[in-house]
């Protein structure tokens, strides 16, 4: 139904339900839908909606859009539309929107950048200029095109909330009074100094954080007039826009998924969970328009601005953008924080009010001293006065502002930037620091370090060289005993002997790592190329645990062998399980290695009693297990030997293993399990694999000059009790 050019109602769908109106104060509140809604849409729906978003900007109710809503009414209804009506509904998803309607659509619904509050309201000069001093909006407008200017003149007036500050003021406002204009000059000077380095100093740091910012332009993939833009920034998408998503793509706005395969995003920059989370297309068909929002981890439908694309592909409409994202949430949130006082500053608000105090009562008792001497009252109280505002050190604001200022400058020369003055003061205040491990005192680039197979019960074999590097390592053999070493030097790795290609641990070690890599989703960068069509992704894309797996496969010699197969079925790792099953069949007929043609060849009987139920298979195909030790060791009936055949396992080797399981564990590894078989219920196991994330260059000695100047370090991860403490 239509009404004025200020209100328009538009029902999308005919139903009555959906009615909203078209006018607003501002664009957070013009968005009509909720989260709960967005939720509950299937991949038609969630286009017919954004769709209509155009009608109600001014453009499109005015017409100059071309765009007639009572058409946009009988086509979005299901009823047949008039000739040249409106079809945007059909093509959102195959043509994206017109580059015509992007600049009503900005304008109405906000753009995609996250807005900082603005203080100038709040600022004593700001107010003092445009209401009491004649020329202050032309003055204001004259300091805005100055770019320090206004720096400048808001950390002159955040000085006067300070106590001694404030005492300092009346000190100056006193002495003109006495007309002893030099100490009137002096302190004024003494406070511009202190503006001046304050805000030289916050409008240079204000100025590198930028710089980094733009380091890395966030750009994305989009769909517009029909035609795939690559390299789009992202701050100029609008809602209903259609991206593309593929693997290492960050996602620049809250997007409704249409569809994906194998999709999955790393959402711990938002919810804090760093395990990789599916996302489809799917409606959530329990929510309705009256439901509060689901959970942002109950979401499986939205992917959310400023999370990474860990694997696979898809395609979302943009349902949030800027403020209104659930990142942009969070930032305003934070921008209301009230920010704490440093020690330092407590220190000198304290300082102020004592002299303050001290002041008071020196002028009150020299006045009742001089009076009852019989001097004159005022010359009294003019000495009083001159000996409270001698007592005030106005030289104190410069020595303290200055020192802060070389601090900055020191953690300037140690690529550290600080924003605020105050900060360097309570960092040298701090006695306790948790810091996460992975990624922080870690690389986050896990790297496959020690290798255990039953075949070679006496041996253990470790991979030298750190992170993702393949053409920085070897694998290497040694004694078991010295595995807890291994797991934490590298340069001990490189003194023992290399097993190659013709080695006689190489076909047992082979099954080892052949089961990691077909159990397996991360991807390298040639990969990346093959498997989307030309686009450039990160070097390696994956889950850091998949991609050391992969390199250690590398750096033993180990050729990836999922082009020989055609993945039939996935199981992916859940925490109930601790594991992950792939079943795979041979593309050409053939295994990959000695061990999985031995076993595809085993007969249906097996020293393990076969469930007749189980899902033996025929084809050649072979199931492929990886995960925690004991959950993988369980559902083993024989383990690999030195010929790629499968021996029973015993009570002594199961013991053995997990054994050796336990002490990669207490050298600060984490230990995932491998096997293979024709069944679940005929499982052989090939061995465990011990990594590491290597620990960042520096970490060591920053943890030992911490504690050496008293402060205690705390870690905080996920690992078990064993690897945490190793660690």
């Amino acid at each position: 139904m239509m009404h004025s050019n200020s209100s328009i109602d538009v029902d999308v769908d005919g139903d009555g339900d959906d009615q909203f109106s078209l006018s607003g104060p501002s664009p957070k509140r013009r968005y009509p839908y909720s989260r709960s809604e967005e939720c509950s849409w299937d991949a038609s729906e969630a286009a017919r909606k954004l769709s209509t978003l155009v009608l109600a900007t001014p453009a499109g109710r005015s017409g100059a859009l071309g765009l007639r809503p009572d058409y946009a009414l009988d086509s979005l209804s299901g009823t047949p539309s008039k000739p040249g009506g409106w079809r945007e509904s059909t093509h959102l998803l195959s043509r994206g929107w017109s580059t015509s309607h992007l600049h009503s659509l900005r304008s109405y619904y906000g753009d995609n950048s996250i807005h900082k509050e603005d203080d100038d309201e709040d600022d004593c000069a700001v107010k003092l200029l445009r209401g009491w001093v004649p020329g202050g909006p032309a003055l204001l407008r004259a300091l805005g095109k100055c770019p320090c200017a206004m720096p400048v003149l808001h950390a002159f007036t955040s000085q006067l909330k300070e106590p001694l500050i404030l005492m300092l003021l009346g000190s100056a406002a006193i002495s003109l009074f006495l007309r002893q204009t030099a100490d009137a000059v002096s302190i004024a000077l003494a406070l511009t100094i202190v503006s001046l380095v304050a805000a030289v100093q916050e409008y240079r740091s204000e100025k590198a954080l930028e710089k980094l910012a733009d380091l890395v332009p966030h750009t994305c993939t989009v769909l517009r007039d029909g035609r795939v833009t690559d390299d789009y920034p992202a701050k100029d998408l609008v809602v209903g826009d259609l991206i593309l998503l593929s693997t290492g793509d960050r996602v620049p706005a809250d997007c409704r998924v249409i569809d994906g395969v194998e999709l999955r995003l790393d959402e711990s920059s938002l919810t804090g969970e760093n395990h990789p989370v599916h996302k489809n297309g799917d409606p959530i068909t329990a929510l309705s328009s009256s439901s509060p929002p689901p959970p942002l981890t109950s979401q499986s439908n939205i992917v959310f601005m400023g999370t990474l694309v860990c694997s696979g592909r898809g395609r979302a409409l943009v349902v949030a953008v800027g403020d209104r994202t659930e990142f942009g949430k969070v930032a305003q949130e934070l921008g209301e924080v009230e920010s704490r006082k440093s020690p330092l500053q407590i220190k000198i608000d304290e300082l102020g009010k004592t002299l303050a105090y001290v002041s008071s009562c020196a002028i009150a008792l020299i006045a009742v001293l001089g009076w009852g001497l019989g001097r004159p009252f005022l010359e009294t109280v003019t000495v009083a006065v001159s000996l409270a505002v001698a007592a005030i050190p106005e030289g104190l604001p410069i020595c303290v502002t200055v020192t802060l200022a070389l601090g900055v400058l020191r953690m300037a020369r140690s690529q550290a930037i600080v924003k605020k003055l105050p900060v360097v003061e309570s960092l040298g205040c701090a006695t306790i620091i948790a810091s996460d491990k992975t990624g922080t005192l870690t690389q986050n680039e896990m790297t496959a370090r020690s290798i255990y197979t039953l075949a070679f019960p006496s041996l253990s074999f470790g991979l030298t060289g750190v992170g993702y590097d393949i053409s920085k390592g070897e694998l290497v053999r040694s004694d078991p005993a010295e595995d807890a070493d291994m797991g934490k030097s590298d340069s001990k790795l490189r003194g023992c002997q290399k097993v190659g290609k013709t080695s006689m641990e190489h076909t047992a070690l082979s099954a080892v790592f052949g089961v990691a890599s077909v159990c397996n989703n991360a991807v390298i960068r040639s990969e990346v190329h093959d498997a989307i069509e030309g686009t450039s992704g990160a070097a390696f894309s994956g889950q850091p645990t998949e991609l050391a797996l992969l390199i250690g496969a590398a750096k033993a010699g180990v050729p990836d062998p999922r082009p020989l197969y055609h993945r039939l079925q996935e199981v992916p790792f859940t925490s109930d399980r601790k594991r992950m099953e792939v079943r795979a069949r041979p593309v050409g007929g053939a295994h990959s290695c000695t061990a999985y043609t031995l076993a595809a060849r085993r007969p249906k009987s097996s020293p393990r009693k076969v469930n007749p139920n189980s899902n033996s298979t025929v084809d050649g195909s072979l199931y492929f297990v990886k995960g925690m030790p004991e959950a993988v060791l369980a559902e083993c009936s024989t383990h690999t030997a030195a010929d790629g055949s499968a021996t029973p396992l015993t009570d002594q080797g199961r013991t053995r293993a997990l054994t050796q399981a336990r002490r990669m564990a207490g050298s600060g590894l984490r230990v995932l399990g491998m096997a293979y078989g024709p069944s679940l219920d005929d499982m052989t196991f090939a061995g465990v694999i011990g990594m590491e994330d290597p620990p960042r260059e520096g970490v060591v000695e920053a943890v030992s000059q911490l504690r050496t100047g008293g402060v205690n370090v705390l870690m905080v991860t996920g690992d078990s009790k064993e690897t945490a403490v190793a660690i």
